[in-house]
């Protein structure tokens, strides 16, 4: 018989509900901050290749959440319309100083480490509030003229989000949920000009800083098209998404440090004598040049992942440093996705939760499969240092890591090569999208640098897993994930990413669509396939009847660096 969805989403809260902060492994966030760095970097061929380091005036102008992130409980998201230009640069001028940047950000961070270690606890008490903002192109050039706004050579932040829709995959029957007619924002003609991220620690400091901005933006003409608020997920399921996972495990570490203080924009814990210190900030966390999310910085050379090739250099001067954001609004079907997996789970004769995490290549709790591929485990998911050390394609290696006060180091059993995608299955989400040393278009693993993202999500909407009988009507508030990413290319990271990995059923490697993100729409038709391992040593092909992640706004931004905020786009025209 069938499991009960309802009874599988009230399951996932036993299966998640070891926090964190309750094992014996402490957090990555509590080393000692790293000895200063020469301003002028390591030489080649020493610890690792010379890195950018920035200077105090270039730590203000770079954007604090595109680097290193805000990294906050609480956001709202504000997609505005603009008014009369000139009013609208008297708003900016007002937000201009309010902006957070890299620089503030960063030292948030290294205080708030260094508070955790003196006091021995995940919570100093800290709290900070921060600003973002983004414009479209339509933004952009209502400020400048359509001349600059057309400056920037990336064509998809031109033409915009709607209308990149369906060639993203998303329905292209007007009728069907997703359809871009049908979003809350950003559709065809309603593309907002502006996007402000608001976050802060705590409730109320949010609420008051999102009440300023808007209270200014209305006074000057603008308007308010949308507002979505995010926010972690309440325990058991803080740090997960609605599904029932644990999300932003995986990220990438951003080379480069700043001037005088060495304060690295990744902090790094590999050993120096470990042969890849200079690849790796920590075990499973690649280093990445940072003109894959600033634009005009060194970006990845597509064959060696230590040598940094040109940054871009098609856009306007003012906007150098800055950072194309991609934000989806995704509404999750929770219920739809749990009794899909149950159905399956059933005919394969194994537990939900199991069949689940092959679709997503984790665990709930974000323990890997390719490191524990039997049963989920929290104390692995709980280790910072290793719960995202692995390969696919080859065995991985311990790595030697500099003294951490109080870890006791990677004891977990090592992933073993998964080439036939045994432990996890080539379409698991996490595979498709970060293939990691797996064979790709172009070649690996320079080609997989070439494509990361600095992802900036939070999640929205009630948690319904865990709910054991949720009525009709908590299953029918929308809930989701707000998807933010910035990069330097839309088209080359996040359209390649979709489009080529999580869409398609033979790239990077054979083995269907991502059954979680990826989208289909052959002629209406949306069913996705996918093919997962069955424990008797052979393979099964399954069909994703609908979407359990679906569209429903969002837009293509340019997060400009703070200089050009109050000295360009304020500027009187």
């Amino acid at each position: 018989m069938t499991a009960n969805p309802s009874d599988v989403l009230a399951s996932l809260t036993e299966a998640v509900a070891t926090p964190l902060a309750n094992l014996e492994v402490p957090s990555a966030t509590t080393h000692l901050p790293a000895a200063p760095v020469a301003d002028a970097g390591p030489p080649e061929g020493a610890a690792g290749p010379a890195e950018p380091r920035y200077d105090a005036e270039a730590a203000a102008d770079i954007q604090g959440n595109v680097v290193p992130g805000f990294n906050k409980d609480h956001q709202e998201f504000l997609f505005l319309r603009f008014g009369d230009p000139d009013g609208v640069r008297e708003w900016l001028r007002w937000l201009h100083p309010r902006l957070a940047s890299m620089g503030e950000v960063l030292q948030f961070r290294d205080e708030f480490r260094s508070e955790r270690l003196r006091q021995g606890t995940r919570d100093p008490g800290m709290s900070s509030t921060w600003t973002a903002l983004a414009l479209s192109h339509p933004g952009i050039g209502a400020l400048l003229g359509q001349a600059e706004a057309d400056a920037f050579g990336e064509h998809s932040f031109r033409q915009g989000l709607a209308a990149r829709s369906t060639y993203l995959g998303d329905p292209s029957d007007p009728a069907r949920p997703g359809h871009r007619d049908s979003w809350v924002v950003g559709g065809p003609g309603e593309e907002a000009d502006a996007l402000v991220i608001v976050a802060a620690d705590r409730d109320a400091d949010l609420r008051t800083a999102v009440d300023d901005t808007v209270a200014e933006a209305t006074a000057r003409g603008l308007t308010v098209q949308f507002s979505q608020r995010g926010d972690t997920l309440p325990e058991p399921l803080q740090g997960h998404e609605h599904f029932g996972f644990k999300d932003g495990v995986s990220q990438p570490g951003v080379r480069g440090a700043l001037a005088g203080s060495g304060l690295e924009l990744t902090p790094r814990f590999l050993a120096a004598d470990d042969s890849r210190s200079a690849l790796f900030a920590k075990p499973g966390q690649p280093l990445v040049w940072p003109g894959q999310f600033l634009l005009g910085e060194p970006r990845q050379d597509p064959q060696d992942p230590l040598r940094p090739a040109a940054g871009a250099a098609t856009f306007p001067a003012w906007a150098r440093r800055g950072s194309y954001l991609v934000c989806r609004r995704l509404d999750q079907d929770v219920l739809g996705f749990w009794e899909f997996v149950a159905s399956c789970a059933d005919e394969l004769g194994t537990s939900p939760v199991a069949f689940a995490s092959m679709l997503v290549g984790r665990w709930p709790t974000g323990a890997p499969l390719m490191r524990s591929p039997d049963h989920d485990d929290p104390t692995l998911a709980g280790d910072e240092f290793a719960n995202n050390h692995f390969l696919f394609d080859d065995d991985t290696r311990r790595s030697r890591l500099a003294p951490i006060p109080g870890y006791g180091g990677d004891d977990h059993r090592l992933a073993a090569a998964d080439v036939f995608g045994r432990l996890c299955p080539h379409a698991a989400h996490i595979r498709k999208v970060n293939p990691r040393d797996s064979a790709t278009d172009f070649g690996a693993p320079a080609d997989t640098l070439m494509r990361l993202m600095l992802r900036r999500g939070i999640p929205y909407g009630t948690p319904i897993a865990g709910v054991a009988a949720p009525t009709p009507e908590q299953a029918a508030e929308p809930r989701g994930l707000l998807f933010a990413a910035y990069m330097s290319s839309i088209e080359d990271q996040f359209e390649f990413v979709s489009r080529r990995w999580a869409n398609a059923t033979t790239m990077p490697n054979l083995g269907g669509h991502d059954p979680i993100i990826g989208q289909r729409d052959a002629a209406g038709d949306r069913a996705r396939s996918f093919t997962v391992p069955t424990p008797d040593g052979g393979t099964v092909d399954l069909t994703v009847p609908r979407d359990f992640v679906v569209p429903s706004g969002g837009g293509y931004f340019f997060a400009p660096p703070i200089s050009a905020v109050g000295g360009v786009l304020a500027a009187d025209r």
